[in-house]
């Protein structure tokens, strides 16, 4: 499903200049690797690259390579200026600037995207999400072009906003399908934190990174997968098992409620 490929994976940098993942045991992304990252990317038609400000230097490694043929997407915070991401990126211009917390985004910060938008700085105008709550305020407030949020199996908590955003023609971009890893781990070696939900990840149809994908791909109102990954073979990996036919389930049955356990930042581990 070539298409498919095209129109859904997106590469995620968080790893590229910090160590990130409750299940990364490498740390940040040798230059050598990223490279073989980016060229698999080109290859397969993986066209579209999420970073951010707040992502160590990665906008700075990202800047390393000739990414002008990619879509390029970074998150920035409401007093920080764009210039200093196109300058790191050695680009003229974006294909989309979110603000990266989601309460930041007010008339005056929304101003100034829109200024950047006006000057062509950038094509689309975004927000990075955490609460459904908080997204409900945005679409009726503001006119933004793309979102990014959390979504996988156990976090389906967006999932009936969807077709909303979809009325409204924004653009849908998903993250953390793997939950920053928990979902591939081996149970034994999971935190005991997650005892309470330890059935509902052991349950979970193998191999599991195939159903992660498979949930998220086949959903219509989803346009990009993003996925960090951190060397070329993670990539084929995900790649491969993007491609790869499985039966489908229900998958609402892995649907967790608990935000202390799907959302990373409330996890005490």
């Amino acid at each position: 499903m070539p298409n498919s490929i095209k129109n859904k994976l997106a590469l995620g940098t968080v790893q590229f200049g910090t160590d990130y993942g409750i299940s990364n045991t490498s740390g940040k992304v040798p230059l050598k690797e990223i490279e073989d990252i980016l060229k698999f990317c080109v290859d397969h038609d993986i066209d579209t690259i999420d970073t951010a400000q707040g992502y160590g230097d990665s906008e700075a490694v990202l800047g390393n390579f000739d990414i002008k043929n990619f879509k390029i997407i970074t998150k920035i915070n409401k007093n920080a200026s764009i210039d200093d991401s196109l300058t790191k990126l050695k680009v003229n211009s974006i294909y989309a600037i979110m603000f990266h917390k989601e309460d930041e985004i007010d008339l005056d910060s929304f101003k100034i995207f829109e200024k950047y938008k006006n000057e062509k700085l950038v094509e689309k105008i975004g927000v990075s999400v955490y609460s459904v709550k908080k997204l409900e305020y945005i679409i009726n407030n503001f006119n933004i072009d793309i979102v990014q949020l959390p979504f996988n199996l156990l976090d389906q908590r967006f999932l009936d906003i969807l077709p909303k955003l979809k009325e409204k023609k924004i653009e849908v971009h998903v993250r953390s399908v793997f939950l920053q890893g928990l979902l591939l781990m081996d149970t034994d070696n999971i935190n005991e934190y997650f005892d309470n939900i330890k059935n509902i990840l052991s349950s979970i149809p193998k191999p599991a990174i195939s159903h992660a994908l498979n949930f998220v791909k086949n959903i219509e109102n989803i346009d990009k997968i993003v996925i960090g990954v951190t060397s070329k073979k993670e990539l084929e990996d995900i790649y491969f098992h993007y491609n790869s036919i499985v039966k489908n389930v229900d998958y609402k049955k892995f649907k967790v409620d608990e935000e202390m356990y799907i959302n990373p930042s409330k996890w005490s581990i």
